[in-house]
């Protein structure tokens, strides 16, 4: 496939995020981040930032994130700021959104 120099302004990725349980192990969720696309220079600036920060800038929105009775959350400031507070979901959130930046895909 040819490499396209006019990209889409966003692209999306599968979080996975594990979270202890009762039982001293973990369950395992996943939902569809959207993140904004960045030049060099831009990326140079986040790599200065914490996590919280790049992610406050770089998530615009996500799907199949839901709330404890099931029901999808609307991404809105609120959502974002609930979500960001979770350190399991915040640290998955940067490992997935910097892997896409500097890890090659990974073949089966």
């Amino acid at each position: 496939m040819a490499f396209k120099l006019a990209l889409t302004p966003t692209y999306k990725v599968k979080i996975i995020v594990d979270i202890p349980n009762e039982q001293g192990k973990f369950d395992q969720s996943d939902f569809m981040a959207e993140f904004l696309r960045c030049d060099f220079d831009r990326l140079n600036d986040l790599q200065t930032k914490s996590i919280a920060e790049v992610m406050n800038e770089m998530l615009i929105g996500w799907s199949g994130l839901v709330d404890s009775s099931g029901n999808e959350l609307p991404y809105n400031s609120a959502n974002k700021t609930a979500l960001l507070k979770i350190p399991q979901a915040l640290q998955a959130l940067g490992h997935y959104y910097w892997s896409t930046i500097f890890k090659a895909r990974e073949k089966n």
